[in-house]
């Protein structure tokens, strides 16, 4: 019973024992065959980087020796592990503490090697092998290096630019390309390439850009066997060129920035910048060279009044500024950069002005008459009055004076009707500076009573005139002598009308006022004309009677 219990035990371990062989023999790592193919990895220089091999099955392989060897190194090993733990006694030195094993992973079949801090010396082929198995896995590190390109502009003038490309720190050596925006390959110089004592290459490449029109300009550089590329960008923009205004307008006195624009983006700072205004001696107004202001050719009248905008040099502002202009300040001023050979003229009108003054002059019951002065001008302006409608206003003609500093006064006279209240304006003008002040003044309409007319005063004069002659004549052509009858007609007819119209008190005295000889005329002379004339009489005996009481009437009122 006893060796039966004995027996049994024995049959369990060896069964035990001969599946453990039997596994131990069916382990295949991946790829591990005597005819596998090497893998490749590739791994960027400082970084860290993984070398796969593992078990098909995850079994266990702890208890197992391990072993990972440079087969063109000696010592080879990087790494052995025996006994559960690493074995250091024959490791190669450039290795030690870069390389290590995962104990958790060790335990499901995986014995990737982990490669710290890569370095180019660490590019090689590499072997796992597990002795019990008596196979063995390679896999081969290529180590690369990669870095950014710089593009610079060497050279720049109105219709090219010339751009290098370079880029330091490749491994392997990599190559070189020059694209346009539209990815197309560009023309260029041949590719330069220097190793380094650190074994890293340097490539660098020239280009020539024609300026026909804007362009986005690519410099790449890759390594095919590491799959790296690194690329940077620039923009060329079309042909440079300076943008001035043709004019530019400053009052006296104030500041002034002459405006220039370099179409080019690229830093003007360290670049020359010469502003001039023919006709001087020295012409030079203000000199940018090496990033500073050159006084010794300078005008001497622009010494400290001249000044361009350094900080805004490098996005191409090549402006120049005036402080307090003067009136000698004006012409053209030439700004020219002399490294792409461009320039660009602007003509300074420098001009003054002031607000004129209205004074009135004198005034008379139906008109005034003002005038407006203005001094200070310049250029040489125009006066102009204008009613409250704006409409132009007749005036006498425009004086002008100019002194001793050049500055113009005008003044002018205008004589202004009252028919009804009005706004009257002067206005002094110049067009060149397209300056323009004007002062108002309050004219108010007459209030004394309208003379008479020259027609009505001849009119009255003539009349007075006629009345003058009628009673003159009458006073000197002698009365005839009243007929009786015709007189106690008269008397009758006085009666009625004293009796019809009392109130007519002018007709009643003139009447009255007939001279009492009259009626006492001889009876018989009476008679005898009576006889001679009485169908003439009765004809003219009314007539005669209105014209009698209207020249009593007349002499009455006189």
């Amino acid at each position: 019973m006893a060796l039966c219990l004995i027996c049994g035990r024995f049959t369990l371990r060896l069964s035990t024992f001969i599946n453990a062989v039997l596994s131990l023999t069916l382990l295949v790592c991946r790829g591990y065959s005597q005819e596998a193919p090497t893998k490749q990895i590739v791994a960027l220089l400082g970084d860290d980087v993984v070398l796969p091999c593992s078990l098909e099955r995850p079994v266990d392989v702890s208890d197992l020796q391990l072993e990972w060897a440079r087969t063109d190194l000696i010592p080879g090993f990087i790494y052995v592990w025996e006994k559960n733990k690493e074995n250091v006694g024959m490791k190669q030195p450039s290795y030690v503490g870069r390389t290590s094993l995962s104990s958790d992973k060790l335990k499901h079949g995986d014995v990737s090697l982990t490669l710290s801090k890569v370095q180019l010396s660490d590019e090689g082929l590499y072997r796992c092998f597990i002795p019990q198995l008596g196979q063995r896995s390679y896999v081969h590190l290529i180590v690369g290096s990669a870095s950014t390109p710089i593009i610079k502009v060497m050279s720049n003038d109105s219709s090219r630019v010339v751009l290098q490309c370079e880029s330091a720190g490749w491994y392997p050596e990599p190559e070189l390309l020059w694209l346009d925006g539209e990815g197309n390959l560009l023309s260029a110089g041949p590719t330069e390439t220097l190793r380094g004592p650190d074994d890293l290459y340097t490539v660098s490449s020239r280009v020539t850009v024609e300026k026909r029109h804007s362009n986005n300009i690519t410099c790449r550089v890759q390594q095919r066997n590491t799959n790296q590329s690194r690329e940077t960008h620039i923009h060329v923009p079309g042909k440079s060129h300076l943008v001035c205004p043709s004019q530019v307008v400053a009052m006296m006195g104030d500041d002034v920035v002459l405006p220039c624009q370099l179409k080019l983006a690229v830093d003007t700072n360290a670049e020359t910048v010469n502003w001039t205004k023919p006709g001087l001696d020295p012409n030079v107004v203000h000199l940018h060279k090496d990033g500073r202001l050159v006084f010794e050719n300078q005008h001497p009248s622009y010494h400290f009044r001249t000044r361009v905008f350094e900080d805004e040099l490098i996005k191409g502002n090549v402006s120049l500024k005036i402080f307090k202009v003067k009136l000698s300040d004006e012409g053209t001023y030439r700004c020219s950069i002399p490294w792409i050979r461009e320039e660009a003229s602007i003509v300074l009108t420098v001009g003054s002005a002031s607000t004129p003054v209205i004074k009135v002059m004198s005034v008379v019951s139906s008109r005034v008459v003002l005038q407006c002065e203005s001094a200070g001008w310049y250029p040489e302006p125009e006066l102009l009055w204008l009613d409250g409608e704006g409409n132009l206003l007749s005036a006498g003609p425009t004086e002008t004076l100019r002194g001793p500093d050049d500055l113009y006064t005008v003044s002018s006279r205008v004589t202004v009707e009252k028919r009804h209240s009005n706004n009257i304006t002067c206005r002094v003008q110049q067009r060149n500076t397209n300056q323009s002040r004007e002062t108002h003044k309050h004219v108010p309409g007459s209030a004394v009573r309208k003379e008479p007319s020259a027609t009505f005063i001849i009119v009255i004069v003539c009349l007075l005139w006629i009345c003058t002659v009628v009673t003159v004549i009458r006073n000197f052509i002698p009365s005839k002598k009243p007929d009786p009858k015709e007189t106690e007609t008269e008397k009758k007819t006085t009666k009625q009308k004293r009796t019809r119209a009392p109130a007519d008190n002018t007709e009643t005295i003139a009447i009255k006022a007939e001279p009492p000889s009259e009626q006492l005329e001889d009876n018989t002379s009476a008679a005898e004309e009576i006889k001679e004339g009485e169908k003439e009489k009765k004809q003219k005996k009314q007539k005669k009677q209105k014209y009698r009481i209207s020249g009593s009437n007349k002499k009455a009122k006189t």
